[in-house]
């Protein structure tokens, strides 16, 4: 099988090299740890509280009283810690070249 080499008669060769230079060398914030931050920790928070909350209020309520107070007091803690979080973190900064 014969390989075709489509870059060697491109007049964007050097273009193309020189881009894919600038990529490998960009440095960039870790995502992970802002994927952690913004999804990871309010489900946590919501599936913890709810949780909780329906531990705790099983003598008083029952049944969908019981599920419908859980949830939303776990929903309200969730926002809660989502508003803290990015209050702690301040607003999403523009990395350069990134359009919004």
């Amino acid at each position: 099988m014969k390989t075709d080499n489509t870059c060697s008669q491109c007049g964007h060769k050097d273009g193309c090299r020189l881009s894919y230079e600038k990529l490998g060398k960009a440095r960039g914030s870790n995502v992970a740890a802002k994927a952690i931050v913004a999804f990871l920790i309010p489900i946590g928070v919501f599936i913890g509280i709810l949780a909780a909350s329906e531990q705790l209020l099983q003598d008083q309520l029952e049944g969908r009283g019981l599920t419908l107070v859980s949830f939303f007091s776990a929903a309200c803690v969730s926002l809660l810690a989502v508003f803290v979080i990015r209050a702690i973190r301040g607003p999403a900064k523009k990395e350069h070249g990134e359009k919004r």
